[in-house]
C-alpha cells in the first residue's frame, strides 16, 4: 500500500527520457498514450509501485492524484450557520481575476450562487455537477469550489473577479497532475498572475509532481501561486505547496520563478496558534485564519437538515481548512493587486503587513506571517 495516491497504470515521462527508456517500459507493457509538452502519458495494466520499483524512478514518475484532504469526509466538514455575506456586485471593470483550480462552480438555474454573481469567470467545462446520496444531499467536494471562490473574494472589493478552472472530482476530490497542470498552463496563456490552489498530496519518493513543476516553471517570475499546506496535522511537507522553482537562499529573491508561497492555518478562538489539523515546518511561507470559515454553500434549505436542527442551511456554511486559509492570501493579495501592483509586489505587502504567529517546533520557536481576514 503506497501513501501516495496515483492513477492506476499511467506513467509520465519527460519527454527526453522516452527514448532511454521506452524498450524497458514495454518490457512491462506501458506503452505511449499521448501527451504534448514535455511530459507523455504511457499506460499499462502492471502496478505502477512495481514498476518504479524495477526502474528505480529513474525517468518516470506517477501521475500522482492530489485531494481535498479530510475536509469532506473526515471531520473537517462544512457545518450550517446563522451568518451569511452581502453579494458585492461587480465593478463596470474588473482590475484582478484571481486564478482557482479546484471543483469548478455550482450552478441554479443557470447561475452561480448569489455571492459570486458576476464577479466568477467560468466556462461550461469548469462547472459541476451535484452528486447526491439517497436522502438527496451533496455526496462529495461539488461546494468546494464555489466556496473557495467566495473566500477569495470576501478579502477585496468588487473591481477583483475569479477565474474558475474546474479539474477537481466532483464527487471523489481528487486531481490528477496532467490535469492540473494544463489548468495552469490555461491561465498562463489568459494572463492571470496569481493562482490559488486549495488541495494536497504526498508524492512518489516526496519528489515533485512532474507536471505541475514543469507548469510552475512555465509561468513568469512575476506569478504567485498561492498553495493549502494539507489538512494531516504533520511536519511533513505535502505538493502542489512544497514544490521549490529555486534553492532558497537567505536573503535573496528569486525573480527568476513564480514565487509559490504554502499556506498553514491558523485558530484565533483563543490565543493565535497553529490549528490542529493544519500542516506545519519551516516549509510554510504563512499561516491565515483557518477555523469556521464563513462562504457560500448551495441555497437556503440545501443540504436538508432534521426538522428540530439549528442552524439551518442558509446559503451559507463555515468550513476549517487550510484551503480556505490559502483562499483568504489569495483574496488579499487580489485586494493589493487591484491597486496597481504586481502579483509578487501584492503577496510581499501582505505578507509584510501580517503580524507575526509564533510557531513551535523541534528546532524551537519562529515568527511566521499570520494573514487574516479583512
Amino acid at each position: 500500500m503506497t501513501r501516495y495516491r496515483h492513477r492506476a497504470g499511467e506513467l509520465l515521462v519527460h519527454a527526453e527520457d522516452c527514448a532511454a527508456i521506452r524498450a524497458e517500459l514495454a518490457g512491462f507493457g506501458y506503452h505511449p498514450a499521448g501527451g504534448a509538452g514535455v511530459l507523455r502519458r504511457f499506460t499499462g495494466t502492471r502496478p505502477v509501485p512495481e514498476v518504479l520499483a524495477a526502474l528505480r524512478g529513474h525517468g518516470a514518475s506517477p501521475n500522482h492524484l492530489f485531494g481535498l484532504d479530510r475536509i469532506i469526509w473526515g471531520d473537517l466538514r462544512p457545518r450550517p450557520t446563522g451568518l451569511d455575506l452581502t453579494p458585492v456586485p461587480a465593478a463596470e471593470r474588473i482590475a484582478v481575476r484571481a486564478g482557482v483550480i479546484d471543483t469548478g462552480i455550482v450552478l441554479r438555474d443557470g447561475k452561480p450562487h448569489d455571492f459570486l454573481g458576476n464577479r466568477v469567470c467560468y466556462d461550461p467545462e469548469d462547472t459541476v455537477r451535484v452528486v447526491r446520496g439517497e436522502d438527496g444531499n451533496p455526496v462529495g467536494s461539488a461546494g468546494h469550489g464555489t466556496f473557495v471562490a467566495g473566500v477569495v473574494l470576501k478579502q477585496a472589493g468588487p473591481d477583483v473577479g475569479v477565474r474558475m478552472k474546474g479539474v477537481i472530482d466532483e464527487q471523489r476530490g481528487e486531481a490528477e497532475d496532467l490535469a492540473v497542470a494544463n489548468a495552469i498552463d490555461d491561465l498562463r496563456e489568459e494572463g492571470v498572475t496569481l493562482i490559488n490552489l486549495s488541495f494536497s498530496g504526498q508524492t512518489f519518493e516526496d519528489q515533485p509532481p512532474k507536471a505541475i513543476e514543469a507548469a510552475l516553471r512555465r509561468l513568469s517570475p512575476d506569478t504567485v501561486v498561492v498553495a493549502s499546506a494539507g489538512n494531516r496535522g504533520m511536519r511533513q511537507r505535502v505538493f502542489p505547496a512544497g514544490i521549490k522553482l529555486a534553492p532558497t537562499v537567505p536573503g535573496q529573491v528569486d525573480d527568476k520563478h513564480a514565487l509559490v508561497l504554502p499556506v498553514g492555518s491558523a485558530d484565533a478562538s483563543r490565543t493565535p496558534r497553529v490549528a490542529d489539523f493544519s500542516n506545519f515546518g519551516p516549509w510554510i511561507a504563512a499561516y491565515a485564519d483557518g477555523v469556521d470559515v464563513v462562504g457560500p454553500y448551495f441555497h437556503p434549505g440545501y443540504p436538508a437538515q432534521p426538522p428540530d436542527e439549528k442552524p439551518r442551511f442558509n446559503g451559507y456554511a463555515v468550513w476549517s481548512g487550510t484551503s480556505f486559509s490559502a483562499a483568504i492570501v489569495t483574496g488579499r493579495i487580489a485586494a493589493v493587486m487591484a491597486t496597481g501592483k504586481s502579483a509578487r509586489d501584492a503577496a510581499g505587502e501582505v505578507l509584510t503587513a501580517a503580524d507575526p504567529l509564533t510557531v513551535f517546533d523541534v528546532n524551537g520557536s519562529s515568527e511566521v506571517p499570520r494573514v487574516q481576514e479583512s
